[in-house]
């Protein structure tokens, strides 16, 4: 059986206060969620949701695991808002002569950690 990864759709994260993250996440992407339930937050970020939910017996909250990368202008910026805004620096900026991009982990002020990406 043959099949084709196309996109990444969406990104989970997991928060014990799901109001204070959905205002964090208003400040630092500068705009509303497109869903904003009692137990869940959805943001539109390009062609990804980024879902805020609330952790269970089956997706209990973790810092670090897999981190799926976000494309950037210039991830120094991203830093510094992050910073200003209560979160911190997680990994990097990190220069990847390979692929000509540096790379940058931030982590929320809940833990989560996010990358992105911008060209060297």
């Amino acid at each position: 059986m043959i099949f084709q990864i196309k996109n990444f759709s969406t990104l989970r994260i997991f928060s014990h206060d799901l109001r204070k993250s959905r205002d964090w996440y208003i400040q630092f992407l500068g705009q509303l969620p497109i869903e904003d339930l009692e137990n869940f937050v959805s943001f539109q970020i390009g062609n990804t949701k980024l879902d805020i939910t609330v952790p269970d017996q089956k997706n209990p909250f973790s810092t670090g695991g897999s981190i799926g990368y976000w494309l950037v202008d210039d991830v120094n910026l991203v830093l510094k808002k992050t910073e200003q805004l209560g979160g911190k620096l997680y990994r990097g900026p990190l220069k990847v002569p390979e692929i000509q991009r540096q790379i940058l982990q931030i982590q929320d002020p809940f833990g989560n950690v996010l990358g992105f990406e911008s060209a060297i």
